[in-house]
């Protein structure tokens, strides 16, 4: 009478994965090696979970010690309980290199810290992290502006390229008039320039050919 009641309060799922038994008591201890072997497997996946913990960055890093926790609490459930030190030690050992001063200074201090002096030390970190972020996307959002000289482009116009042209031609008028010639006593040229200077050289040089076709 117990097997049928037993057997009726079980699901078919439940009841399939249980070798058929006719003694109530070899029944019992079959549900409870089953349940059993469960348990084992829900161990071994929460100490996976735990161990391969690693903080990404999606939501808060409070909210993510608090998943440690949860596990370490069905652990505990399971009667394998975490102590809060080893747990303390597993969260700051999967946060991201942004974090790692918190577990360099957790190793050089003697005392060890609570899971609340965890999450509020980590929060604080995460603010801060935040922070330095938001100082440095403005700085590559907004920088500094160089400075850029301006370029006149200058086109003189016919006018004034007229008078610049108008006043050259009478300077050099004006210094052709200044000038005399030390030969002829002209003006407008100079002696190495002038004419008859020119003319007396070459008679000068004839003259002394002459005078040397004399003497040989």
């Amino acid at each position: 009478m117990a097997l049928i009641v037993m057997k009726r309060s079980m699901s078919e799922t439940v009841r399939g994965g249980i070798p058929d038994i006719e003694n109530a008591k070899d029944f019992y201890d079959a549900i409870a090696a089953k349940y059993k072997e469960s348990e084992k497997a829900e161990t071994g996946n929460l100490m996976n979970a735990l161990i391969s913990m690693k903080f990404d960055g999606v939501g808060s890093v409070r909210e993510y010690i608090m998943k440690g926790t949860e596990i370490a609490a069905k652990l505990k459930d399971l009667k394998i309980p975490i102590e809060e030190a080893m747990l303390v030690h597993i969260v700051l050992n999967s946060l991201p290199p942004q974090y790692s001063q918190l577990l360099t200074t957790y190793n050089t201090q003697k005392d060890k810290w609570s899971l609340n002096e965890l999450i509020s030390i980590c929060v604080q970190e995460e603010d801060r992290i935040k922070k330095g972020k938001g100082i440095a996307v403005n700085l590559v959002s907004k920088p500094k502006t160089q400075y850029k000289p301006k370029k006149y482009n200058f086109k003189p116009n016919s006018a004034s390229t007229s008078k610049v042209v108008q006043g050259s031609q009478n300077f050099k008028s004006n210094k052709n008039t200044s000038l005399k010639c030390f030969f002829c006593r002209k003006p407008g040229h100079v002696k190495k320039d002038c004419r008859g200077f020119k003319d007396w050289l070459i008679k000068k040089a004839l003259g002394g050919l002459t005078l040397l076709l004399q003497f040989t």
